[in-house]
């Protein structure tokens, strides 16, 4: 077929073009591509279920899922606290922040051999705990060091 322009030219269609032209509307495309995210989904979520058996995934703390689900209560999430260091020893970090207009607050976290902590943490640094409220107490996950503040110079 000549259209009157140089063979390959970009205007000049085919008859497979020409179908393709004629098909692939917006309408069509977006139709299209809603069946096909809809069949590779359907398909991905099968897969996922059969996978996904809890044979024994791990818990941050280290805990089998399986010892969760015999009656125990999920473990809560963690939450952070930020303050200054006021006193430090093998087992037990007490850190206590004082906000405008509020009381100062003190608390005191468990260190257990899975709490990740620097060793230059010492009294009077700047620290964030996150920790796990447990029956037995807060439990220090992690202690990570903060930059000391720098009180600006009044000139």
């Amino acid at each position: 077929m000549n259209c009157g322009r140089p063979a390959g030219h970009a205007l000049c269609y085919t008859g497979r073009d020409r179908f393709i032209q004629a098909f692939m509307t917006w309408s069509n495309t977006a139709l299209l591509t809603v069946v096909l995210m809809l069949c590779s989904g359907a398909g991905t979520l099968g897969q996922a279920t059969q996978k996904s058996s809890p044979q024994s995934p791990t818990t941050d703390a280290g805990e089998s899922a399986s010892t969760l689900s015999s009656g125990q209560s999920p473990l809560p999430k963690p939450q952070f606290f930020g303050g200054t260091v006021t006193a430090l020893d093998a087992g037990h970090i007490t850190v206590a922040r004082t906000s405008a207009g509020k009381s100062p607050e003190h608390r005191t976290f468990l260190i257990n051999l899975k709490t990740k902590m620097s060793k230059a943490v010492k009294v009077k640094a700047r620290v964030t705990v996150r920790y796990r409220h447990m029956p037995e107490g807060d439990i220090a996950l992690e202690i990570q060091l903060l930059p000391l503040r720098r009180t600006p110079r009044v000139s």
